[in-house]
């Protein structure tokens, strides 16, 4: 069989995406590597990528955070016997990652005795004052320290867009850490898709209507009232639908 080199370029490549594992316990996005080299665009690094996956060098599915190095590479580099033996080219303390997820089947997946640390699916943005398009897809994987939501469970994880939410302390771009439920209790913080648009609200509900109201002054509730012969509830709201995705219960923010 024809042995399939492999360019010096190419494996600093591998070197680069064990060194972050080994690092960080969990597989580099496309832009971490493209920072890692000073590249200013990630095409250079898409393009080393498929030609290691092509050589059988490193697997990897559609979504961020999903390299992993095969026993090929880790031969090449030298790799510790240990990711050889657990056969995912993950290192040893990172959890298995699921190839799938959706909106209707979160799961997170950790291993807190060795890290304390959870990994959640970053869903898309959610606009916290002008609502956009709901981004359904799931962006990456983000480690998030599970002391900050205690016993609670956790399911997914939004980036926050606009200042509507601030006097609950929740930020232009912070992550909001989720609950994935679809009722909530009066004053309680939710994930609320209004027919395909996302925010991130306090829902109050009377007899006739609900109200999602931010804690900024300077914006005006949503109200959604049912027209005749409708039943106000979680989903189904006049000629609007209303769905309760989850109850945020942690906030994430980077210092800069």
């Amino acid at each position: 069989m024809k042995e399939i080199k492999i360019t010096k370029r190419q494996k600093t490549v591998l070197e680069k995406i064990k060194n972050f594992m080994m690092e960080n316990s969990y597989p580099p996005t496309i832009r971490d590597i493209a920072r890692e080299f000073g590249f200013s665009s990630p095409k250079a690094v898409t393009d080393h990528l498929k030609s290691l996956e092509r050589k059988g060098f490193i697997e990897r599915n559609s979504l961020a955070r999903s390299i992993k190095l095969t026993g090929k590479a880790l031969d090449t580099l030298d790799g510790s016997a240990a990711w050889r033996n657990d056969g995912r080219g993950y290192p040893p303390n990172l959890p298995n990652l699921p190839s799938r997820l959706n909106l209707s089947n979160l799961h997170s997946f950790t291993n807190p005795e060795s890290t304390g640390i959870i990994y959640l699916p970053l869903v898309g943005k959610v606009a916290a004052g002008n609502p956009i398009l709901a981004q359904e897809n799931i962006s990456e994987y983000i480690p998030v320290s599970s002391s900050l939501f205690g016993a609670k469970k956790a399911d997914f994880a939004l980036k926050v867009k606009g200042d509507s939410m601030t006097g609950d302390h929740i930020l232009d771009g912070d992550i909001i850490i989720a609950r994935s439920q679809n009722t909530a209790d009066n004053g309680d913080i939710v994930v609320a898709l209004i027919g395909d648009e996302a925010v991130v609200k306090k829902i109050y509900r009377s007899k006739d209507k609900v109200e999602l109201r931010s804690s900024n002054p300077a914006y005006l509730p949503i109200e959604i009232t049912a027209s005749s012969g409708d039943q106000v509830n979680e989903s189904s709201q006049g000629s609007k639908n209303l769905i309760i995705q989850g109850k945020v219960i942690a906030v994430q923010r980077e210092i800069k």
